[in-house]
């Protein structure tokens, strides 16, 4: 497993800054982000809105960005209004909403809230494809592969929550990063961004392990050899989220707002924490099966919320599976990652929404890549490129439903 060193090249300096991979990277995002505003501008006045555009705090007309601001978008805008007043809002970790006020107070509040959340998110995912492109070169031999594990991720079914007003692309982005620099062997860094991930999401955890098993396997997978003080980031990790705890007993007397949230809020009245995963996994299995083959099609919710996420769970599966077989070792951590994942987002007794809690999960983005690469036997590229365009149409219906305000997850 080896990391390719971009060198620089003969000629002027803007040259060689056209040509680097952080400009490379920002062009791709960039039209990504164009291509996504152009299509909710053009089509955002003939779709008709229902209950996930707030009106109330985006006005009725639709702007060049109000696309972006849909469904749990107005929790994020409510606690940047009144910092955490409604008692289901600790449900949603700090952080995002605290970058957005950061960037809207530097410009002397002359910018809106979306305004800056969208500059958020365009550097937020500009960030993250450039770390996934530089692990993806730790994995790959090939110099087109890490190109086509970005794509990967760009064309995803729920990419086009890097770009609404939601902290996906600010999650990616650190826990991107920290894997890298934990690939990197520079402890320090990663540490620096695994503790403000803790502060954004609690599936921050999944990388935190993800980061933990790369230092097992950096110490050749001796545990007297873990007793060195870069352990010591490890627990120094949740910093954010206990930071955040101590922001909520003091707001509203209960560290543990943000699972109780869950309790008050009339919308989320099916997650349960439940420990039979593999029950909730049959379930969505079979209920996803009997509502392909019923006679009537699926409803908006079924497709949604069971027949799509179940979908990404095999993606996710075989992504993880794969990785593990090809790399062995140096792939344990990846797998374990996407193995544990799926059983994280299934503990609410509901797979409602997984699909775009996949969306951070890099192993499917190098397990693309690799199989494109050449697989095992023979070359994966056709059903590489074939997932792309299927993830690519499905990224399209789910964004037309999106900007519309209905339910994609």
């Amino acid at each position: 497993m080896t990391e390719t060193i971009e060198r620089p090249e003969a000629g002027s300096r803007w040259q060689r800054v056209a040509a680097s991979e952080w400009t490379r990277t920002f062009a791709m995002v960039a039209a990504f982000h164009f291509v996504l505003t152009v299509v909710a501008v053009l089509f955002q006045r003939s779709y008709p809105t229902e209950i996930g555009y707030p009106k109330d705090i985006i006005g009725p007309d639709p702007t060049w960005l109000s696309h972006t601001f849909r469904w749990d978008s107005a929790h994020y805008y409510g606690i940047l209004e009144g910092s955490y007043e409604n008692p289901e809002e600790p449900a949603f970790y700090p952080l995002f909403p605290v970058v957005v006020w950061l960037v809207r107070t530097l410009s002397f509040n002359s910018l809106p809230l979306i305004t800056a959340g969208f500059l958020v998110n365009v550097v937020a995912s500009w960030f993250a494809a450039t770390a996934l492109l530089k692990i993806a070169r730790t994995f790959l031999s090939s110099t087109w592969g890490p190109w086509l594990a970005v794509t990967a991720f760009l064309t995803a079914p729920t990419a086009y929550f890097l770009h609404g007003f939601y902290s996906e692309s600010l999650f990616c982005a650190l826990g991107f990063w920290a894997y890298l620099f934990a690939l990197r062997r520079q402890w320090h860094l990663m540490g620096a961004c695994l503790i403000p991930l803790t502060a954004i999401r609690i599936t921050s955890v999944l990388f935190v392990g993800l980061c933990l098993l790369e230092f097992f396997r950096a110490q050749d997978w001796q545990w007297r050899k873990l007793l060195s003080w870069n352990i010591l980031w490890f627990p120094a990790a949740f910093i954010g989220l206990e930071a955040y705890a101590l922001y909520l007993k003091l707001k509203h007397g209960d560290a543990l707002a943000m699972f109780h949230a869950y309790d008050l809020h009339q919308s989320w009245p099916y997650h349960v924490f439940n420990l039979d995963f593999p029950g909730t996994i049959w379930h969505a299995v079979t209920a996803a099966v009997e509502a392909v083959f019923a006679t009537k099609p699926p409803d908006n919710w079924t497709l949604v919320s069971t027949i799509i996420p179940v979908l990404a769970l095999v993606v996710l599966a075989l992504a993880a599976g794969y990785v593990l077989r090809v790399y062995r070792g140096a792939g344990i951590p990846l797998a374990v990652f996407g193995f544990v994942s799926i059983v994280m987002f299934t503990l609410n007794s509901n797979v409602v929404s997984v699909h775009r809690y996949v969306l951070p999960c890099l192993v499917v983005y190098i397990a693309m890549a690799r199989l494109a690469q050449g697989g095992i036997r023979l070359s994966g590229k056709p059903a590489v490129y074939g997932l792309i365009l299927s993830h690519t149409v499905l990224m399209a219906f789910l964004y037309s439903l999106f900007i519309a305000g209905k339910w994609s997850g």
